[in-house]
């Protein structure tokens, strides 16, 4: 009886023993993290509450609409990392489909919203980077480029079809001025051999079979009474302004503060016209005691002019004055029947240096087939603005402007 006792207090000794020994190791392997099938069963199950099966569009990336449900957003990647915004197929790092305007403060989308975007100046040097900007809407598909390395602060290029690059309108103000549409500023040159940027540079397109496009086009603002007298400016320069090439105008004037009242009034003088590209040089001389008289004209006189057409004026006495030598070795000699008359002369060439032989200005031109019917002023002809030569030309342009013009 006592040996019975004995191996059952032995048997109860080893099973306790075998159960503290599984409890050691149960918990090493729980704090070892080998043990963690259960904790993730139980995490599996907690999350299968919000049910995330979605069957969407590839490319396209989805969005919350509700706790648990998702769609299709209007926002797209490629495998290439091109965003699209409104169309699954961007063609660059952005695309978005409708028209986008700049605006006061960042960039209007079609919607109506404004996307504000950090300042990134232009400039040579340093750490510059590319967003190309595609729109693929009825006006534009252009590139804004933000580059500090090629001194580019923002491009914009047309898109197929003849679309707008940009539009830019100044804001309503009531009672006061507008909104200007554009401001650019050209960036300063730092060092002595540095010059100041370009604030504005264009260039018109190329064309394969007709004319080329023009640089700037520049029309001028009108008030809604479409009273002529009080038309703004097609442009304004504060400034010397240099031409290389030739300038063709309706008329043309200088304008000045008027020298005997300078603060109330100015004067105009209209421009000499010709139908040749001439020269006038004039002056006054008088003859000595044998009535002769040379004059000596600019040492490139002759090397600019040919042609040469001259009028004599006798002052301050009767007498009679005559070229008695044409112009040689840029000078010439004036002969009049009395001596020391003074006689006032005028002399006139005709361009002949190596520009305008190459661009001798046309008297009288055909209009080509498109502005046939057109007029550059067809109001002086009682005729309605649409057959102006603008509307022959630009009439995308024009009836945005008039569209403008009626807001």
């Amino acid at each position: 009886m006592r040996s019975r006792i004995s191996f059952t207090l032995s048997a109860l000794m080893w099973a306790i023993a075998l159960i503290v020994a599984y409890a050691v190791v149960a918990r090493a392997q729980n704090s070892t993290g080998k043990n963690q099938p259960s904790a993730r069963k139980t995490e599996t199950v907690q999350q299968s509450a919000i049910d995330l099966s979605f069957v969407g569009t590839i490319g396209q990336i989805p969005k919350f609409t509700g706790v648990n449900t998702l769609v299709d957003s209007v926002i797209s990647e490629d495998k290439f990392g091109n965003v699209g915004i409104g169309t699954p197929l961007p063609q660059s790092k952005l695309t978005v489909k409708g028209m986008i305007e700049t605006t006061m403060g960042g960039i209007k989308f079609p919607d109506g919203t404004v996307q504000t975007t950090a300042a990134v100046s232009g400039g040579g040097g340093g750490g510059g980077v590319t967003v190309p900007l595609l729109l693929n809407g009825d006006v534009a598909v252009p590139v804004l480029q933000v580059s500090n390395l090629s001194g580019i602060g923002a491009e914009f290029a047309g898109g197929l079809g003849g679309k707008t690059a940009l539009v830019a309108q100044g804001g309503l103000n009531l009672g006061n001025q507008g909104g200007t549409g554009v401001i650019a500023s050209g960036g300063g040159g730092a060092g002595s051999g540095a010059v100041g940027g370009i604030g504005v540079l264009a260039q018109g397109g190329t064309s394969q079979f007709q004319t080329g496009g023009v640089g700037i086009f520049a029309f001028r603002g009108t008030r809604t009474d479409v009273n002529p007298a009080f038309d703004g400016l097609a442009g304004y320069f504060s400034g010397n302004v240099q031409i290389t090439g030739t300038i063709s105008k309706a008329g043309g004037s200088f304008k000045i503060d008027h020298p005997l009242d300078p603060e109330n009034k100015y004067l105009y003088h209209s421009f000499i016209e010709s139908p040749d590209m001439m020269n006038i040089y004039n002056g006054n001389i008088t003859t000595d005691a044998n009535g002769q008289a040379v004059v000596e004209l600019p040492s490139y006189f002759e090397a600019l002019n040919r042609d040469f057409r001259y009028q004599l004026s006798v002052i301050g006495t009767f007498a009679q004055a005559i070229i008695a030598e044409e112009i040689s070795n840029n000078r010439f000699t004036i002969k009049t029947s009395e001596p020391r008359v003074k006689v006032s002369w005028q002399v006139t060439g005709i361009r002949q240096d190596v520009f305008a032989n190459s661009h001798r200005i046309p008297v009288e031109e055909l209009k080509n087939e498109n502005e046939r019917g057109h007029y550059l002023h067809p109001e002086l002809f009682n005729k309605p603005e649409e057959q102006s030569i603008e509307w022959a030309r630009y009439s995308e342009v024009m009836q945005r402007m008039r569209g403008q013009r009626q807001k």
